[in-house]
C-alpha cells in the first residue's frame, strides 16, 4: 500500500474537488492498480480548470492556468504510488488521448531520468499537437531535462524546433532562450525560410529565439521582420533587435518606430532604443 502522506497536492487541487471526489483519491493514492485508477480520473474529479497561475511544486515551475482538477489529482497520484520508470511509460503507451495528456503534464514534476526521455521522444515524434504541448508548454521541464543531462543539446534544438513547426508560443516553454544555439538558430531560419517560398506562415517567435544565437543570416532576418506585415513578426523582431543590439537593427527600428501604427509594436521598438540606450 502507498503512503498517502508522501506527497502534497497542487495549490488550489483539493479546493474545487467535491467531498466525494476527495474520499475517491484519498483511496485511489492509498490502493488499487494505477492503470484501472488512471482512466477514472476525469469522470472522478472533473475537468475543472484549477487557475493560480505560476507556481513552484516538487522542484518545478509550471503555469496551473494550464491545468485541469484531473491532471492535478493524476499528479498527486503519481507523486504517491512512485511508479517505476517502466511502469510510467506504459501507463502512457496503454492510455488514451486524455489519459496521455494527464501523464504528460505530471512529467514537469515527476523526477527527471529515462521516463522522462523515453516520453519526450514520443511527443517529439508524435503528430498530436495537444501531448507535445502538455509535455513541453507551461513548465521548465524542457530546460532541467537538458541542465541534468537527460536530453542532449540535439534533443533540445528538435523538440524547439518542433515548436516551431506546430506554431505554439515560446513564452510557454519556461527559460526556452537559454537553450539558443547558432545550430538551432540555423534550423530555424531554413524552416522560415522552406515556409515562405512555399507561401505557408513561419513562427512569430522565430526572430526572438534566433537573436539569443546569432547566425548567418540572423540580422538580415531580424532587419526583415521589423517590416512584417504581422504584429507579432515585428513585436517579436523588436524584442530580437533589443537584445543583440546591432546598430544597424537599431537604427532600423529608430526607423520604424515614427511610421509604426501599432500601439503595442511601438512600445516594443520604444523599450528596444531604450534598452540599446542604456547598454554601455
Amino acid at each position: 500500500m502507498a503512503d498517502s502522506n508522501r506527497a502534497e497536492p497542487l495549490p488550489g487541487l483539493l479546493d474545487g474537488l467535491t467531498a466525494d471526489a476527495r474520499g475517491w483519491l484519498d483511496r485511489a493514492r492509498a490502493d488499487g492498480d494505477l492503470p484501472v485508477l488512471f482512466p477514472q480520473l476525469p469522470r472522478r474529479l472533473g475537468r475543472i480548470a484549477m487557475g493560480g497561475g505560476v507556481q513552484r511544486h516538487s522542484g518545478a515551475t509550471l503555469d496551473l492556468g494550464a491545468w485541469r482538477t484531473c491532471d492535478g489529482g493524476a499528479l498527486l497520484l503519481l507523486e504517491t504510488r512512485t511508479p517505476s520508470a517502466d511502469e510510467l511509460v506504459d501507463l502512457y503507451l496503454r492510455g488514451d488521448l486524455e489519459e496521455r495528456t494527464m501523464v504528460l503534464r505530471a512529467l514537469a514534476c515527476l523526477p527527471l531520468g529515462s521516463a522522462t526521455a523515453t516520453l519526450l521522444g514520443e511527443v517529439q515524434r508524435s503528430n498530436t499537437v495537444p501531448h507535445f504541448a502538455a509535455a513541453v508548454c507551461d513548465s521548465d521541464l524542457l530546460i532541467r531535462a537538458r541542465d541534468a543531462g537527460v536530453l542532449d543539446a540535439d534533443d533540445a534544438n528538435r523538440m524547439l524546433l518542433k515548436l516551431a513547426f506546430v506554431d505554439l508560443p515560446l513564452a510557454r516553454v519556461f527559460d526556452a532562450t537559454r537553450l539558443a544555439n547558432t545550430e538551432l538558430s540555423r534550423m530555424l531560419q531554413d524552416l522560415a525560410s522552406e515556409r515562405e517560398a512555399a507561401g505557408r506562415r513561419v513562427w512569430r517567435d522565430t526572430n526572438l529565439l534566433i537573436a539569443h544565437a546569432p547566425t548567418a543570416g540572423t540580422l538580415a532576418r531580424i532587419a526583415g521582420g521589423l517590416e512584417h506585415g504581422d504584429d507579432a513578426h515585428r513585436i517579436a523582431a523588436a524584442r530580437g533587435a533589443a537584445h543583440i543590439a546591432d546598430p544597424v537593427l537599431l537604427r532600423l527600428a529608430r526607423e520604424r518606430l515614427d511610421r509604426e501604427p501599432s500601439a503595442a509594436v511601438r512600445t516594443e521598438l520604444a523599450a528596444a532604443l531604450r534598452a540599446a540606450e542604456r547598454t554601455p
